[in-house]
């Protein structure tokens, strides 16, 4: 499949998992609704035949368990209380940020200019797209939750590049084994907590908690271990750049919402620096080739 197309797809599942959460939020806690999703994909794929995969495996199933689920989701829970979402945004939108940094200062991987080039740009456009009218007030008004929300994206980061690890055997397995060890942790909490035994929802929400467990824990991830694998964890951080744009155009078609020109401004300059993530056009364009 190509990259493009598969860069979209995961961030048009992940960009729509927002109206389904909010269909559910106000009966089922957010330590529960993630347990949820977790069992629903076990439903779907324990019963798979069982593929055998490296015993040195299992070692990178624990790191990326604690680097993608449980740690991201600790420092996102406590940062999101005092930090507004349009904050929350820009800083998790750091991941493509981090990600490359990271590359370079402990994975010795070289990095383009044109990588480096599109990222920043991407960066900015979040920015545009993300920033509230108050400005830099709102990112003064909660250092310790702007700290846990920057810490959230670097452990995405980190989990990203762990991911390559996993270059054999089925993306769904690989993943199918990594959320059930994040579940060994989230599932006690939900109990703990939550107490999601007590859980009482309507027909229609189990259907929301279906789609969402199968599509936006399930399906997502196989594609996104999928996408690391074949064009790198680099590439498939720059889904972190484009889930808001999903989420804000299908607010826009859906929920009807306005959307701003700054906002407008802001997914342009995101879909322009995907241009510089392929090397064969910034060529072309060099050349005065046609794209």
């Amino acid at each position: 499949m190509n990259k493009y197309v598969l860069l979209l797809l995961i961030s048009g599942i992940w960009g729509s998992q927002f109206f389904f959460i909010a269909l559910v939020i106000e009966n089922v806690g957010v330590i529960t609704l993630s347990a949820i999703k977790i069992l629903l994909f076990f439903g779907l794929f324990l019963s798979k035949e069982e593929r055998k995969v490296p015993r040195g495996y299992y070692k990178w199933y624990i790191i990326i368990a604690f680097f993608e689920v449980v740690l991201p989701f600790v420092f996102i829970a406590q940062g999101q209380k005092s930090v507004p979402s349009s904050i929350a945004t820009v800083l998790i939108g750091m991941v493509p940020i981090f990600t490359i940094l990271f590359l370079l200062a402990f994975f010795k991987r070289k990095s383009t200019r044109p990588q480096i080039t599109s990222i920043l740009f991407g960066f900015a456009g979040i920015v545009f797209l993300s920033w509230p009218t108050q400005g830099i007030q709102d990112l003064s008004n909660s250092i310790q939750g702007n700290i846990l929300m920057i810490l959230a994206a670097m452990s995405f980061g980190l989990s990203l590049i762990f991911m390559e690890k996993l270059n054999e055997g089925s993306s769904v397995i690989h993943m199918r084994n990594v959320l059930l060890i994040a579940s060994a942790l989230l599932i006690p909490m939900s109990l703990l907590f939550e107490q999601s035994f007590k859980l009482d929802i309507a027909r229609s929400q189990s259907i929301n908690l279906a789609i969402l467990g199968i599509f936006h824990a399930g399906v997502v991830y196989a594609l996104f271990n999928r996408l690391i694998l074949q064009d790198g964890a680099l590439f498939t951080s720059y889904s972190n750049y484009i889930v808001p744009v999903i989420g804000m155009i299908l607010g826009f078609f859906i929920l009807h919402e306005a959307l701003s020109i700054h906002q407008l401004i802001g997914m342009a300059i995101i879909m322009m620096s995907l241009v510089f993530l392929d090397e064969k056009i910034i060529y072309k364009l060099k050349n005065g080739q046609q794209v």
